[in-house]
C-alpha cells in the first residue's frame, strides 16, 4: 500500500524516465513576475490603471501639504502596498527617494538577540539593531562625497584618475623641490640684490612651474587634512557618552542605541542625503512602536535643520501592516477604549489605506484567465467550477501568481513525457495544497501527515 501511494504521488510530480537529456522547462513558458507591480507600465487593464490613478492623486495631494511629514501606508500582507509606493516614487524623476527595507531575523549583522527576562529588554535590543540597520542602509545609498563629515561611511573604490593625479602631483613636487627649487631660490636671491630684476623667458617659465607646484601642494595637503579630520579611524576610538565608555571597535551594538549615541550623525546623514522622501518597509514585522517614535523625532529635527522656507522638506513614509497597532501589539496598561486607533493616529500625520486589488472574492477571475486553457478539460463548465471551488481559499495575488508558475512548470515537464497520464486537476489541487500548507505536504515523502493519511485511507477504500 505504501509503495502504491508513493508511486501515484511520484507520477504526479516526477517523470518516470526522461525523454531526453534536457530536463529544463521549455523557454516558451512565461512565468508570472512576483515582484511589485509597476503600474506605470500597465496600459491594457483599465481597472488596474484607474486603481493606481486614485492612489496617485491621493499621494500627490499628500506631498503638496506642507504640514504632512510622516505618512502611514497601511494594509494587510500582500495587499499591494509596495507596488503602489514603488510605482509612484519611481515616476517622480525630479525627486530623490531612499528606500529602507528591513528583514526579520533573530540575528542581524552578527548581533544575536538574546532572551532576557522581560519584554522591555527584548524591545530595546531589537530597537538598537534596527537603528543600526537603518543607518547602514542609509549610508550605502548616499554618495560618500556628500557626507564627508559622517563617521559612518561605505567603502568605495578610489577612481583611477584620482590615483593618477595624486601620483603625478607627488612626483612633480619631488622633482620640483629636488632640482628646480634650488635654482629658483638662487634667482630670487640674485633679483633681490639687483632690484629691479631683469626677467628673461626662462624666469617666467620657472614662475609658472612654481605656481603649479604650490597648487599641487595645496591640493595634497587639503585632501590629507580633510581625510584626517573627517575620516579618521573612528572605529578604534573609545568615547565617553552619558557616563558610559563605548569602545567603537569591540562594542556589541545590540546594547547601544545608534540614534541616541550618534544623533547628530544620523540627522546629518538624513539632511545631507538631499532626499525628498524616505520610505521605510517592514518595520511592522518587529511589533515594537518605539522605533516609530524615534524616527518621527528625527524627521522633526531634520526638517528644523533644513529650515523649510529655504530648503525642501523631507517626508517619511512607513509601509506597514494594519495589525502593527492592533490591541495585542499596544500597551495593555492603557485604559483607552480605542487604544489601537489612538496609537495609530498618534504616530502619523496622515494614513493611506491600501485596498487589495485581489482577494478571495475575485481570485477566481485571475485563475480562470491564466489556467482555464491550461487544464485541458473538454467540459469548460467543469473547469470553471473546479477553479471557483479552490479560489475561495486564496486571497493573495503573489500566492496566486506562484501557483500559476508552479503549475506551468510541472505541466511543461510532464507534457514532454508520453508515458505518464496526468490529471491536471489533481496536479493543480496538489500544487495549491503544497503552497498553502507546505509543511504537511513535505510530510508526504515521510509517510505521515494529514494529506498522507487522507490519501492512504482513500486508496484503502478503493481496494476494498
Amino acid at each position: 500500500m505504501k509503495n502504491h501511494l508513493l508511486k501515484k504521488l511520484t507520477s504526479l510530480f516526477h517523470k518516470n524516465e526522461p525523454s531526453n537529456k534536457n530536463n529544463f522547462p521549455n523557454p516558451s513558458v512565461k512565468l508570472e513576475n512576483l515582484a511589485p507591480i509597476d503600474y506605470t507600465q500597465i496600459d491594457s487593464d483599465e481597472f488596474e490603471t484607474n486603481y493606481y490613478k486614485i492612489y496617485k492623486d491621493v499621494l500627490n495631494s499628500v506631498i503638496q501639504d506642507k504640514l504632512i511629514k510622516n505618512v502611514g501606508i497601511t494594509g494587510g500582507y500582500g495587499t499591494g502596498k509596495s507596488s503602489i509606493i514603488h510605482s509612484y516614487f519611481n515616476e517622480l524623476k525630479s525627486k530623490t527617494s531612499i528606500y529602507i527595507s528591513l528583514a526579520h531575523f533573530d540575528s542581524l549583522a552578527g548581533n544575536t538577540i538574546h532572551t532576557p527576562r522581560d519584554d522591555k529588554t527584548i524591545n530595546s535590543q531589537i530597537d538598537n539593531i534596527l537603528e543600526m540597520k537603518i543607518v547602514n542602509q542609509l549610508v550605502n545609498q548616499i554618495e560618500p562625497d556628500k557626507i564627508p563629515k559622517a563617521n559612518f561611511l561605505a567603502k568605495k573604490n578610489i577612481k583611477k584618475y584620482k590615483i593618477i593625479s595624486y601620483s603625478l602631483s607627488i612626483i612633480c613636487l619631488i622633482l620640483y623641490f629636488k632640482f628646480l627649487l634650488p635654482v629658483i631660490t638662487e634667482k630670487i636671491t640674485y633679483s633681490i640684490k639687483n632690484f629691479p630684476p631683469n626677467l628673461e623667458c626662462i624666469d617666467y617659465i620657472l614662475i609658472i612651474i612654481s605656481i603649479i607646484a604650490m597648487i599641487s601642494l595645496y591640493y595634497l595637503l587639503s585632501n590629507t587634512i580633510k581625510n584626517i579630520i573627517y575620516k579618521g579611524n573612528w572605529s578604534k576610538l573609545t568615547i565617553n557618552t552619558m557616563g558610559i565608555n563605548v569602545n567603537m571597535e569591540k562594542r556589541d551594538f545590540s546594547t547601544v542605541s545608534y540614534f541616541d549615541n550618534f544623533l547628530s550623525d544620523v540627522i546629518y546623514l538624513f539632511d545631507e542625503s538631499d532626499a525628498d522622501f524616505v520610505i521605510f518597509e517592514d518595520l511592522d514585522r518587529f511589533n515594537d512602536h518605539s522605533i516609530f517614535e524615534k524616527l518621527r523625532e528625527i524627521n522633526l529635527m531634520v526638517n528644523q535643520r533644513r529650515n523649510p522656507p529655504k530648503r525642501k522638506k523631507i517626508m517619511f513614509f512607513y509601509v506597514i501592516s494594519d495589525e502593527v497597532f492592533s490591541e495585542k501589539n499596544v500597551d495593555s496598561t492603557n485604559n483607552s477604549e480605542n487604544i489601537a486607533a489612538t496609537e495609530k493616529t498618534k504616530f502619523f500625520d496622515v494614513i493611506i489605506p491600501i485596498i487589495p486589488i485581489v482577494n478571495n472574492t475575485n481570485s477566481f477571475d485571475y485563475l480562470k484567465s491564466k489556467l482555464l486553457d491550461e487544464l485541458e478539460i473538454t467540459d469548460k463548465n467543469d473547469s470553471e467550477t473546479f477553479l471557483y471551488q479552490i479560489s475561495i481559499f486564496i486571497d493573495d495575488l503573489r500566492v496566486l501568481k506562484n501557483i500559476v508558475n508552479e503549475f506551468k512548470i510541472y505541466k511543461e515537464i510532464h507534457d514532454d513525457d508520453d508515458n505518464t497520464d496526468i490529471d491536471y486537476k489533481q496536479l493543480l489541487a496538489l500544487i495549491i495544497y503544497k503552497t498553502l500548507n507546505s509543511s504537511d505536504f513535505n510530510d508526504l515523502v515521510k509517510s505521515k501527515g494529514d494529506l498522507y493519511t487522507l490519501i492512504k485511507n482513500s486508496l484503502e477504500d478503493n481496494d476494498e
